[in-house]
């Protein structure tokens, strides 16, 4: 059974996510290359990111902020155990076993009522850090004020095509020879660092995955997904 098609996550604020990735190792060793990146793309305002690349709240682990991956260091110790419990029991996620859904085997966030989103943030040892936000996977529309569109993996992990390419590259950074090209394909992004129409992101995609630096996805479980992000007021 795949994830709904609708729902609620706890995303991270990313002014928080941008000073950390700015303090990173991993930044500090590709400085030039992400000035020149940032260069490149003027336009891009990381820490007004508002996509799902945002290392959601999620029923499995805590995860490192972007950049510090493979720093040396011990791994955090989360505070919000509890919050992880309940958000595990709202999804149905019983024990150790593995979940027969694959969504809900790895990382999985996405909540199917706001009422459990906001019972879940009261939960949190740094409620401060996460904002609730309401997503949909297309064709499925989110009632709430649109923030525009973004692309990636949908309901369970944390990996936005934005975010890898231009907000906090980490795991398939562009190559320096398309930094050009790919600005022009970004150049519509709105003030939210998102696709402001579902025409400008599936047209995206599509230039993303002819590229051969860039993730690949799994025909069986990840799939790079047109995900509407939303204000959660409604």
């Amino acid at each position: 059974m795949s994830a709904p098609g609708t729902g609620f996550a706890l995303m991270q604020f990313s002014s928080i996510l941008d000073s950390a990735y700015e303090a990173s190792p991993f930044a500090k060793n590709a400085e030039k290359e992400l000035k020149i990146l940032r260069n490149a793309l003027p336009f891009i305002k990381p820490d007004q990111y508002r996509g799902i690349g945002r290392y959601p709240f999620n029923a499995d682990y805590a995860y490192d902020a972007p950049g510090w991956q493979w720093a040396d260091k011990d791994a955090p110790i989360s505070q919000d155990e509890i919050a992880r419990a309940r958000l595990r029991e709202i999804l149905g996620i019983q024990g150790e076993d593995v979940p027969e859904e694959s969504w809900l085997i790895d990382g999985p966030w996405l909540l199917p009522e706001l009422s459990y989103a906001r019972e879940v943030l009261k939960l949190l040892s740094s409620l401060e850090k996460y904002e609730i936000v309401e997503v949909a996977r297309f064709p499925f529309r989110a009632k709430g004020v649109s923030l525009g569109f973004d692309v990636g993996y949908w309901a369970s992990g944390n990996f936005s095509l934005i975010c890898d390419c231009a907000i906090w590259p980490l795991w398939h950074p562009p190559v320096l020879d398309v930094f050009k090209e790919l600005a022009r394909h970004l150049s519509c992004v709105n003030s939210n660092g998102l696709f402001p129409t579902i025409e400008t992101g599936l047209s995206f995609r599509d230039y993303y995955r002819s590229q051969n630096w860039t993730e690949t996805e799994d025909d069986k479980f990840r799939r790079f997904e047109l995900i509407e992000v939303a204000e959660a007021r409604h």
